[in-house]
């Protein structure tokens, strides 16, 4: 029996969601939520798909029963449309970043979930990336301090920096994160996605409870894409997110190779496969709850003065 999977939002993200599920047309019926009929039109179009290849909805309320739900909508609303699924009985999730906006809905949902025993994986696609996977392997069983460095132009620090310290907690099997300072500038221009969502440069210091590094630095004057650095004992590996290359040096050696980035439109069937199949290797929402909440803190403060769990972040 085909199972029935919900995206939420068929924008930028949710329609290369789409185009992914569809992919596999035998396995599972494509429902859309997505109120504005102009972009449901406009991406149609961009994925080349028809609009009889999904069911379209305005309401929640009129929803079959879904099996699993991929949440692509900006952070703002995405805190009521999870809560509302899951008292709908919806048993699986895929959620977009930033997750949710506070401490407070971070566990309100955690306690729902719990009750509900539903599963939520954060889609911090880092984690499917060939190169990632070498470099865990390459360093899993060396002694030493993990030391990561991202560099790149103005990529979105409040938007994007939760992916490297994802990426961060994967390589160092270690989710007690502390971001131990930061230096915020927000951007005059605002978030792309609305008015009510800052964006930000600058940099983040972050470590864990076994003291390995992260640093995150966005500057707007830099112009060599996001450029990413690790290094642990003797071995040190070099990414290149604009080339799409990757080097790794040891014992002096050094090997190259293909990033393996994987695009949303070849990836999210493959996701969902597995988080249906009880196999996925994705940050669950329990994992990346403290990540979020040092976020918070840090954003809070700079933007408001202060932080508290129930303040929103206005970040997406």
């Amino acid at each position: 029996m085909k199972k029935n999977i919900l995206i939420v939002g068929f924008g930028n993200m949710g329609c290369r969601h789409v185009q992914a599920v569809l992919q596999e047309k035998e396995k599972y019926d494509v429902h859309v939520f997505e109120p504005f009929e102009e972009m449901i039109n406009r991406n149609l179009e961009r994925i080349g798909a028809a609009k009889s290849d999904c069911s379209f909805y305005t309401s929640l309320d009129a929803l079959p029963q879904i099996d699993l739900a991929i949440i692509a909508t900006s952070s703002g609303p995405r805190f009521e449309i999870v809560k509302k699924l899951l008292n709908k009985r919806v048993n699986y999730f895929l959620l977009e970043k930033i997750v949710f906006q506070s401490t407070m809905q971070f566990d309100e949902i955690l306690q729902l979930a719990k009750d509900k025993g539903a599963a939520l994986y954060c889609n911090f696609v880092n984690r499917y990336f060939a190169a990632y996977d070498e470099i865990k392997k390459a360093i899993s069983n060396l002694p030493g301090k993990l030391r990561m460095k991202v560099y790149g132009n103005a990529f979105g620090l409040g938007c994007n920096s939760i992916h490297y310290i994802d990426i961060f907690q994967y390589l160092t099997n270690n989710n007690a994160v502390l971001i131990t300072g930061s230096s915020l500038n927000a951007l005059e221009e605002g978030n792309r996605r609305g008015k009510e969502y800052m964006e930000f440069d600058g940099s983040l210091s972050v470590t864990n409870s076994a003291m390995d590094s992260l640093h995150i630095i966005s500057d707007r004057n830099f112009s060599g894409g996001i450029v990413v650095s690790i290094e642990k004992n003797d071995t040190s590996c070099l990414l290149s997110e604009q080339t799409g290359r990757w080097y790794h040096a040891s014992e002096d050696k050094i090997r190259e190779g293909d990033f393996g980035i994987k695009p949303t439109s070849k990836l999210s069937n493959i996701i969902i496969r597995e988080i249906l199949n009880g196999n996925c290797r994705l940050t669950t929402l329990e994992q990346t709850s403290q990540a979020h909440s040092e976020l918070f803190r840090h954003f809070n403060t700079r933007v408001f003065g202060n932080h508290t769990p129930e303040l929103v972040c206005p970040i997406t």
